[in-house]
This record gives structure tokens, sequence and C-alpha cells, in this order.
């Protein structure tokens, strides 16, 4: 399908930049879908600094293919988006999400009723919390549903230690000494109690101004207080997460699939990882970065477009 794109400014509480790409069709109105990206100065692309993935690109790419025009915007503080990246809480990026939709919702070939929420990691969470702030036709959770900032720290810290326990000869006796549990598990514990009593935007931590503010809204919500939140919703929810994601276990699903909820739909997508890329191999968060390099030209995982293309067709969110 062709496709119109174009940068566009949204003026909320700080002027955020965003690309909106839309198909170009004989349809008068389009269903809409903001893409919300996860941790991190990754911009609306999805990129960092010596980081390329295009995921947040790639995704809106698919998605303007299935029908729907898409907005992807760089985070505050973050590529061409005003503010100050370490002063941005939880309240702030819902509040921008909320802009983003009434931006979508006030354009002539949007219908203001099909503009959905999609979440990737840490946008799942904000996906979320906006779902009650603002009217939305569904939410797409991609890596992460249910799944609360605190408990994803701790799962990758246990991650890290269980594949080090494995690591035999030399470098696994230097990497467990290294990163022990106590290093990694109790310096976690430690900077979550600081975190929960600091009041400021940022606190020094090791040289380092870290975003105090973030973490301790974070804080506020375990993974039970999404899963409700989730569960009290009525519009139609897909949460899929990929068996090879590293960053997030793809078994906190089943707390979801335990609800038994009528509208949300659960995946777990074989060989799918973090990058919403195919890989095979054994899953490794001391060569993740490496994994991540060798896909940089790897399509989308064609599972994934496909379990949302027939999920937005059930619900008339596309023809």
């Amino acid at each position: 399908m062709e496709r119109y794109m174009e940068d566009v400014t949204i003026h909320g509480q700080v002027k955020l930049a965003a690309t909106l790409s839309r198909p170009v069709s004989k349809s008068s109105t389009y269903p809409a879908a903001v893409i919300i990206g996860g941790t991190g100065k990754l911009n609306r692309d999805g990129n960092g600094f010596g980081f390329k993935m295009n995921i947040y690109k790639n995704l809106a790419e698919n998605l303007t293919e299935l029908g729907f025009v898409t907005l992807r915007y760089d985070k505050r503080g973050i590529g061409k988006s005003e503010g100050k990246a370490n002063a941005v809480g939880v309240v702030d990026m819902v509040d921008d999400v909320v802009e983003c939709v009434q931006y979508l919702k006030g354009l002539s070939y949007v219908d203001s009723d099909k503009v959905i929420l999609v979440g990737h990691s840490e946008g799942c969470i904000l996906s979320t919390l906006s779902a009650e702030v603002i009217s939305v036709a569904g939410l797409i959770l991609i890596s992460g549903a249910g799944v609360s900032m605190k408990t994803s720290m701790e799962e990758q810290g246990r991650f890290l230690l269980d594949e080090v326990s494995e690591i035999k000869g030399i470098k696994g006796k230097f990497l467990r000494f290294a990163l022990s549990e106590k290093s990694v598990i109790e310096k976690q514990k430690k900077l979550f109690e600081r975190i929960s009593k600091s009041t400021k935007d940022t606190v020094r931590i090791q040289l380092m101004n870290f975003p105090a503010k973030w973490l301790r809204e974070h804080l506020k919500f375990s993974n039970q207080d999404l899963i409700n939140k989730l569960n009290h919703q009525t519009i139609p929810i897909l949460a899929v997460t990929g068996d090879k994601d590293v960053q997030t276990d793809y078994r906190n699903l089943d707390a979801l699939s335990e609800l038994d909820s009528k509208h949300m739909e659960i995946y777990v997508i074989e060989n799918m990882d973090h990058m919403l890329k195919r890989f095979s191999g054994k899953l490794s968060v001391l060569d993740v970065k490496k994994q991540y390099k060798a896909e940089l030209n790897q399509p989308m995982h064609q599972e994934l477009v496909h379990v949302i293309k027939e999920w937005a067709h059930r619900n008339e969110l596309i023809v």
C-alpha cells in the first residue's frame, strides 16, 4: 500500500516532534494508532546513540500497510522534542500520550472512534495508564503487558545472574565474582529504597544524574495494579510477547491468561525477541547487543504482523 509521511508537532505541555504516516487510498477515513516506545533515550524510530534498530519505524510501516494512520513521537527531551529527559515522570509521559491521541482524533481523515494505543516494553505500562485517562478503541501491548518497571528490572537482573552461573572456566569465575547476587540484587534493592525516599527529579548515582522522578512514579505500580487496570477495561486488548525476549519474560502473560477475560487476546510468539525480530539462538543478556546488531536488516517478525492484522479485523478496526 502506498504511504504518505510527514513530520508534525504535537502541542501539549511541551512541543513533541513526531512523524505521521498514513495510507494513500480511496478511503475517506482511517483507523489510527499512537506508537509508544520503551525505556531509554531512543527517538521516535527506536534509535539512539550507537543503537539503530528502527523498531518503531518498522512497526509504523507495518501498521500503515494494514490501513492505520500512525503517529510515533520523540519523548520529552529526546530527539527534536522539547523538555528535559531526566525530569520526566510517568504522569508527564501519560499526558503526552493523551495529547497524541487528541491530535489524531482532530484529523479529518482519522476515524476518531478507531484510535488505538500500541505500546512496546515500557510503552505497555504507559498505554495501560493512558487508557484510563482518554477513550481509545483498543490496546496492543507488545513485550510487557501487565509487567511493572520494578518487576522488569528485577527480572533482567535475575536473567543476568542465571546466565553468569552457567558460564564455565576462568571467564565464568571472573563474572561470578564481579556479578554476584549481592552486587546485583542488593544493589537494586538499595536503588529502589533510595528512589522511593527521594523528592527531586534526579539523584546523583555513581557520578551520573539518575531520573529519580521517572522511577519513583513507576514504583507506585505493581504487576497486580496493572493487571487489574487491564481487567477493568472493556475495550479489545492484544497482549503479545516473544519466547526469545531476554528483556521481558513471556511467562508473565500467564497472569493475564488466568483472568479469562473476553476482551483480551494473549499470544506468545515463537522465536521473537525484544526487537520484534526472528531469533532462534540461545538467550543471552551478555550478548544481546551483538544479537540485535546482527538483526539490523531483518524484517519484523511476520507472525506478529499476522496476529495484529487478524486482531484488528476481528475487532472491525480495519476491513
